[in-house]
């Protein structure tokens, strides 16, 4: 029987929300297997870069372990006093299943869904915040430049014809370094048009210039897009495209755009590691000017007709005008 009251509920003691969380998954396999070697290595440095440039007053981290091998409970013990909350999966259920049963739990306005081998630079949080106040409409931002993903899931964008620009830049410094990472020099050739390489486009709000298109390997997003309609259930674990149609399609059906960072803020670190890039890296205390740094949160209030005509009359400039730049 219970004697007494338990003197927690008596507590005045409340829960903070912060208006960011990371959300990092991860699957390592205990493995002899040349591609999987160096992942524990990977992770590691991973999670020590978002430790070092994160604001821990506004940014909470997640960490989904998608039944890993028990060796990266080392790695994970090493950086726990940093972690909020920890899930692990007693088989691998996939990125999709795994991202979006944590996703839609989240009360932060806004989380950034990262694949467990990249390593963020400092100030990455301060730029893609950045982009949010400075776009009401952005629904999805990249902490680095991918311009050749500027028309994906991104038709609404290009009905601001006045905003809307296509020159030289983003440096081909952050574009060289985006294309080796992943191993493909040719990532921005395009078929008939000029390579992404020669020219970009932005989108100009308050004087300044943010590159269209995102990627889904990291990527910040508002929250609410998770949740303001019923999804599917992923049935298939491991599916190629499994991310366009569960994840990188949201914002477009919510009236948002896609953006990303002019500069380059986040590296794609892959299976191996790069020593010149990843065991030299070092971190400056950028932690200081994010203090005082402001993160607006805005909502989304348009009838799911009128965006999907917006998407239509988008998806038509694009064929028409916009793709033949």
């Amino acid at each position: 029987m219970r004697e007494g009251v338990n003197p927690i509920k008596l507590s005045d003691l409340k829960n903070t929300l912060k208006p960011h969380r990371i959300v990092v998954v991860f699957y390592i396999p205990n493995s002899e297997e040349d591609y999987f070697k160096e992942l524990d290595l990977v992770l590691d440095k991973c999670l020590e870069s978002i430790i070092n440039t994160i604001n821990p007053n506004t940014t909470n981290i997640t960490l989904i372990n998608n039944n890993s091998s028990e060796n990266v409970n080392i790695i994970v013990d090493k950086y726990s006093k940093h972690i909020d909350k920890y899930v692990l999966y007693n088989e691998n259920k996939g990125k999709v299943y795994a991202v979006l049963n944590e996703v839609r739990a989240v009360y932060e306005p806004y989380v950034t869904i990262t694949d467990a081998d990249v390593l963020f630079y400092s100030g990455w949080e301060q730029a893609v915040f950045d982009v949010f106040n400075n776009v009401p409409n952005c629904g999805v931002v990249s902490p680095l430049p991918v311009p050749h993903c500027a028309f994906y899931n991104n038709e609404i964008v290009f009905l601001n014809l006045l905003n809307i620009y296509y020159n030289k830049f983003v440096d081909d410094e952050d574009l060289n370094l985006y294309a080796s990472s992943i191993s493909n020099n040719n990532i921005f050739n395009r078929r008939k048009q000029k390579s992404w390489t020669n020219k970009q486009f932005v989108i100009q709000k308050n004087k300044k210039n943010y590159l269209l298109g995102s990627t889904h390997f990291v990527a910040t997003y508002k929250t609410e897009i998770f949740n303001l309609k019923k999804h599917n259930f992923p049935y298939e674990k491991f599916k190629n495209g499994y991310e366009s149609e569960f994840i990188d399609v949201l914002a477009k059906n919510n009236g948002y755009y896609r953006l990303s960072t002019i500069k380059t803020f986040a590296y794609h670190i892959g299976n191996k590691i790069n020593d010149e890039i990843v065991k030299n890296h070092i971190f400056d205390n950028s932690k200081i000017i994010k203090d005082n740094y402001q993160i607006k949160t805005y909502t989304k209030n348009s009838l799911f007709f009128f965006i999907k005509l917006k998407n239509l009359i988008g998806k038509i400039l694009i064929k028409l005008y916009w793709n033949k730049l």
